[in-house]
């Protein structure tokens, strides 16, 4: 046998050991990163705008304000009411006569109408599209 592939061992039963060394092989591994640019894309975001049509029934409310003279002397103060959906807020002042009384003077009362009304309109809306496209760099 060489020398470089294996040593060879020549001793009898008598002799003593001599030392030798066994050499070893060793493989490593090296790895690295690379960043590869394969394809790119483009990406485009553009707002437009569109006329839409509005359609909707809008409910609106208006107070009505009288002033309802009443003329009357009350022995309490009245307090403020609802009757049939109109608020009375009684209004009063006092005389002064050899006995004080309260008169009531007016009351106010707010009625409260409601009415549906067709609302029409054209608006225009924006809005946003997104396209892209590859751009390929393979080669």
């Amino acid at each position: 046998m060489s020398s470089d592939k294996q040593p060879e061992i020549n001793s009898t039963p008598n002799e003593q050991s001599e030392e030798f060394i066994i050499p070893l092989a060793e493989e490593r591994v090296e790895i690295q990163k690379k960043q590869i640019v394969k394809s790119q894309f483009h990406v485009e975001r553009k707002t437009e705008t569109k006329k839409v049509d509005i359609n909707e029934q809008l409910m609106s409310r208006q107070a009505e304000i009288k002033h309802v003279p009443i003329g009357q002397y009350i022995s309490e103060i009245p307090q403020i009411r609802e009757e049939n959906g109109v608020k009375i807020i009684p209004i009063f002042e006092e005389h002064i006569e050899i006995v004080k009384k309260i008169y009531l003077k007016e009351e106010i009362r707010i009625e409260s109408h409601e009415s549906v009304n067709q609302f029409k309109s054209e608006e225009t809306l924006k809005y946003q599209t997104v396209s892209q496209k590859r751009i390929s760099t393979d080669k």
